[in-house]
């Protein structure tokens, strides 16, 4: 908006502005026009990347017939075909593929992990706590049966169908059996890029047997007839 004195004038782009008295105004429309055209031209405009540090790379070059800028193409890889990847750990009651910082740097600094996990009919989880991480348990396929401990002592279960999410806080113990007919496939997310694991018979193969007689009441010569592995079993079958 002007007046008569020439004080104040709208230009195209909505800001207004002082009008100067060193520049007529049929420059400063021709200078308008210029610079309309330039940029409906198209031409090759130059951007400089930077880093965030203040530092600058190269020439970020525009393309603009599509009006987007051509960037340098990332060197970390930001997909993996988890659900088709070899699993990590096989078994008769399934399989788990673990995707962790190890395997998929991009992870790395991020505090995240993942698992597929797959259960065989009858197959289950072993009851184990992850001292390090949560857990989030997403059903892909089937159905599963999620059971947790409190810390206070108290008991949970459902069931996830798929769609359905789990959650399970940092230490808290917890299982996961297959109820369904068919396989179970959990992806399950973690909030450590390398989640500790700590399973029930990693517990019963790392202490004395009379150890867990005592806590349980059960003679010494019944669980010295049990199952004892000198490593964490993961998955197991249900027998019988």
């Amino acid at each position: 908006m002007g007046n008569a004195s020439g004080g104040w004038t709208t230009i195209p782009s909505f800001v207004s502005r002082r009008r100067s008295s060193s520049m007529p105004e049929i420059k400063r429309r021709e200078l308008i026009v210029a610079a309309g055209a330039a940029a409906a031209a198209g031409g090759a405009a130059t951007a400089i990347a930077s880093d965030g540090s203040g530092a600058h790379r190269r020439p970020l070059h525009l393309d603009t017939s599509r009006g987007t800028p051509v960037l340098p193409k990332a060197h970390d890889k930001f997909s993996f075909p988890l659900a088709t990847a070899k699993p990590t750990v096989t078994t008769p009651g399934g399989s788990v593929t673990e995707l962790t910082e190890d395997n998929f740097p991009v992870f790395k600094g991020n505090a995240a992990a993942i698992f597929y996990l797959v259960l065989k009919p009858g197959g289950l989880r072993e009851p184990h706590w992850h001292p390090n991480a949560w857990e989030l348990d997403f059903c892909v396929e089937g159905k599963g049966e999620l059971g947790i401990i409190t810390p206070d002592g108290d008991t949970s279960t459902s069931t996830l169908s798929p769609g359905d999410i789990g959650f399970v806080p940092q230490a808290w113990g917890h299982y996961i059996r297959n109820v369904g007919p068919g396989d179970m496939k959990f992806a399950i997310a973690f909030n450590n890029s390398v989640p500790n694991d700590v399973g029930l018979s990693t517990m019963f193969g790392g202490m004395p047997t009379n150890t867990f007689s005592q806590t349980l009441g059960v003679p010494q010569a019944e669980l010295d007839r049990g199952r004892r592995s000198p490593k964490t079993l993961l998955i197991v079958q249900r027998r019988g």
